[in-house]
C-alpha cells in the first residue's frame, strides 16, 4: 500500500562484463589507442581530464552484481523475465518473503544500444538484392547510475498494489479484493509477508507471484539526441538505431504443477507456438491460474522526470554529465566498426580514449627496418592511408550504395 525501503545487505557477489575472450578485451583498448590519428574533439566538449579519475568508483561495474541466481529458474531469451519453479517458494511463506525481500535489493540490467546500419545493393542480370550491412554495435551499461553508494547494491523504492487499485491479488481477474493493507508505510515489509502468506495458503494448483522492477525519471528522449548528434558528428550517414533495454526486469514464482512446468520449458513453447496450438492452450492458463502480481520495485534514475527549474537531482549523475564522459569513446567505437553484441564497452575502453584525447592529434609512428629504401616506402604508404581516410571521412561513410 505504502512505500518505503527495504534494508540493504553487504552484495553477495561482484559482477563484471566478461568479453568473449582475451582477445575481444585487447582488441577494445587498441582500437582507442590506434586512433590518434583522428582529429581530436575540442577539449570544451569533455570533461576535465581529472575527472575519469577522481570518480572512477562511481564508474567501476565490477563493483555490481546481478541478482542472485535461484533454484529451478529459466529465462526468456532476452533475460527480461527470470521464472522459478522451486516447489518451496510455494509452500513456505518465510522462505519466499525473505527471497522477494533479498531480489529487491538489485536493480535491473539497465543498458543503451547503438546500432548502426546500411544497406548495399547488389545486381545479377534484371535482379536487385539488397542486404543490411552492420556498421557497428555499441552496448554501453547504465545500471551503475541506478545506485546512490558506489559498491552497494541498495534496495530500491517497494510499491505493493493500493487498496483503491484494481490488480491480480490472487484471483483470475483484476479486482479491489482482497486487501491486505497495513495503512501505515512503516509496516509495509508486514503487508508483503501477508501476500506471501495469502499466496502460500491459496488452493490453487496454477498460480505466480511476481516481482517487477522498474527504472524511472530516465529522461531518455535527451540521452537518445545525444547519442544520435555524437554519432552524426563522426560523418556517419547509415540507419542508426537507439534502444534502452533492460535484464532480470521481471521475476515470476510458479506453483509447481505440470502446466506450469510447460509453460516454462521452452521448447514446448515453441512447440505451440510454430503449431499454433497456443491458440487453445491460452484461454486454458488464463482462466485456470491464479495471479499475484502486487510488487513493483522502483530503481530511480532521478527525483523528476525531466530538469526544467535545475531542482533536479539525480541519483548519481545527469544525462548529460555521463554523455560527455563517454561521448569521445562511443564516436571512435563506432568509427573502429566495434561490434559489442554479447559484452559492453569497458570502463578501460574510455580510460584508454580519454587518454589518446590528453595526448592530442599525433600522427601514428611507422614502423622502423633500418632500411633507407624501405623506410622511405613506408611512410609514403602510411601518407597514402592517412590522404585517404581524410577524403573518406569528408565524404561521410556507412551510406546505402
Amino acid at each position: 500500500m505504502g512505500s518505503g525501503k527495504i534494508a540493504a545487505q553487504p552484495p553477495q557477489q561482484g559482477y563484471r562484463d566478461d568479453p568473449q575472450d582475451d582477445r575481444a578485451e585487447t582488441s577494445s583498448m587498441a582500437s582507442a589507442v590506434l586512433l590518434d590519428h583522428i582529429e581530436a574533439y575540442p577539449e570544451d566538449e569533455l570533461p576535465a581530464y581529472a575527472d575519469f579519475f577522481l570518480n572512477s568508483q562511481v564508474l567501476d561495474l565490477t563493483i555490481l552484481s546481478l541478482p542472485p541466481e535461484l533454484p529451478f529458474s529459466n529465462s526468456d531469451m532476452t533475460r527480461g523475465e527470470i521464472r522459478t519453479r522451486f516447489p518451496t517458494y510455494s509452500t513456505n511463506p518465510k522462505i519466499l518473503y525473505d527471497m522477494i525481500k533479498e531480489q529487491a535489493r538489485y536493480a535491473p540490467g539497465y543498458y543503451v544500444e547503438l546500432h548502426g546500419t546500411h544497406k548495399e545493393t547488389s545486381r545479377r542480370g534484371n535482379k536487385e538484392t539488397k542486404t543490411t550491412v552492420n556498421d557497428f554495435f555499441v552496448r554501453l551499461n547504465l545500471t551503475h547510475l541506478l545506485y546512490p553508494d558506489p559498491g552497494q547494491n541498495r534496495a530500491g523504492k517497494v510499491e505493493l498494489l493500493p487498496d483503491n487499485t484494481r490488480g491480480y491479488r490472487g484471483g483470475i481477474i483484476p479486482s479491489l479484493k482482497p486487501t491486505l493493507g497495513a495503512g501505515d508505510s512503516e509496516e509495509q515489509s508486514d503487508e508483503l509477508r501477508a501476500w506471501c502468506e495469502h499466496y502460500v495458503q491459496n488452493p490453487a494448483s496454477i498460480k505466480y507471484f511476481t516481482l517487477e522492477r522498474k527504472v524511472t525519471n530516465h529522461d531518455t528522449k535527451k540521452l537518445e539526441s545525444l547519442l544520435r548528434s555524437a554519432i552524426y558528428e563522426t560523418n556517419y550517414r547509415g540507419h542508426l538505431q537507439i534502444n534502452f533495454v533492460k535484464d532480470h526486469k521481471r521475476l515470476v514464482v510458479y506453483s509447481p504443477s505440470k502446466l506450469n512446468d510447460w509453460r516454462t520449458t521452452t521448447w514446448i513453447r515453441w512447440v505451440f507456438y510454430l503449431t499454433f496450438l497456443w491458440i487453445f492452450s491460452w484461454p486454458i492458463l488464463f482462466f485456470f491460474t491464479h495471479k499475484y502480481e502486487v510488487m513493483k520495485v522502483i530503481f530511480p534514475y532521478a527525483d523528476i522526470p525531466r530538469d526544467d527549474g535545475g531542482n533536479r537531482k539525480c541519483t548519481v549523475m545527469s544525462e548529460v554529465e555521463w554523455f560527455h564522459r563517454w561521448e569521445s569513446a562511443i564516436k571512435r567505437a563506432a568509427l573502429a566498426r566495434m561490434m559489442c553484441e554479447e559484452r559492453t564497452l569497458d570502463d578501460d575502453y574510455r580510460i584508454a580514449t580519454a587518454n589518446a584525447d590528453a595526448r592530442g592529434m599525433q600522427p601514428r609512428e611507422q614502423p622502423r627496418t633500418g632500411n633507407a629504401i624501405a623506410d622511405g616506402a613506408l611512410s609514403i604508404l602510411g601518407e597514402g592511408f592517412r590522404i585517404a581516410e581524410s577524403w573518406n571521412a569528408s565524404r561521410g561513410w556507412g551510406a546505402d550504395c
